[in-house]
């Protein structure tokens, strides 16, 4: 079982960060995973509660950190067509279930029991069935399909399924290699029953919210991770903050952070920033 401390990160999806993830198949940026990490850490502390899922897992790279950012009455489902490749229409992944199954059993232990994988395509999983699975979502990543159709599906799919103040986190929106979902996601924030906005940017990552909730997820994540903020911009009507996106800034602070720790100066520059902090 996985404990939440009260600091709202577990011992855990520390160690994940720090030296589990990069051993899984998959692709996830560094500085996406620390900022889906504050993201988690901010659901916890404000009291937002929901289950945890992802459609397109692959080998589990970034499903295994939503499921180590659970609480322990809080469900996690999978959904991806693994071996089924007849029903991956555009290629856009290879996940194999084995694999998906035995990275969850060590990271997760016993509690990888608990998991609902579903073997199928997004487009075949009703809401109803979501809900009465895991319950409504309050956070979720789309990986799956990356044709228009896919992601329009998916994210309609979630919006349906997502609590209060949840989170829909969309993998590869500007990859110049897939542009079918930059078209995907324009089509869905110009349909009227679309009711997600996105708020932040990050490598690889577009985030959405409840257009309700925009404000607050703006205002929380940029006091967290301002020191990665680029700038503030605006996609299709809506404002968003961009973080992290660029690698030469993100490298070189991360170079310049180590060095200075490293130096005698370090304990009293901890002790300055800690101080600016609060």
């Amino acid at each position: 079982m996985v404990i939440v401390e009260e600091s709202g990160v577990t011992t855990l999806r520390q160690a994940y960060l720090k030296r589990g993830y990069s051993r899984v198949g998959g692709w996830l940026f560094p500085y996406s995973a620390r900022f889906i990490n504050s993201l988690l850490d901010l659901q916890l502390e404000s009291g937002v509660r929901g289950s945890v899922g992802e459609i397109g897992v692959h080998h589990g790279k970034l499903f295994i950190l939503l499921a180590l950012g659970r609480r322990p009455d809080e469900a996690a489902f999978a959904i991806d067509v693994f071996g089924d490749q007849h029903l991956n229409r555009d290629d856009s992944g290879a996940g194999d279930r084995e694999i998906f199954l035995n990275n969850t059993r060590r990271w997760l232990g016993a509690d990888s029991a608990r998991l609902d994988v579903l073997q199928r395509s997004s487009l075949d999983v009703r809401p109803e069935e979501i809900l009465e699975r895991s319950g409504r979502v309050r956070m979720a990543s789309i990986d799956g399909g990356h044709t228009e159709d896919c992601v329009i599906n998916d994210l309609m799919l979630v919006q349906s399924v997502l609590g209060p103040k949840g989170v829909v986190i969309l993998d590869d929106h500007f990859n110049e290699f897939w542009p079918e979902v930059s078209s995907g996601v324009a089509r869905y924030l110009l349909d009227p029953a679309a009711s997600l906005r996105p708020f932040a940017i990050t490598p690889n990552k577009t985030y959405f919210a409840a257009a309700e909730d925009v404000a607050f997820y703006r205002r929380s994540l940029r006091s967290r991770n301002d020191y990665y903020y680029e700038k503030s911009a605006r996609l299709l009507g809506s404002e968003l903050d961009i973080f992290g996106t660029q690698p030469w800034t993100f490298s070189l602070k991360t170079r310049v952070i180590k060095w200075i720790k490293a130096t005698p100066a370090g304990p009293y520059a901890r002790a300055l920033r800690r101080r600016l902090a609060r």
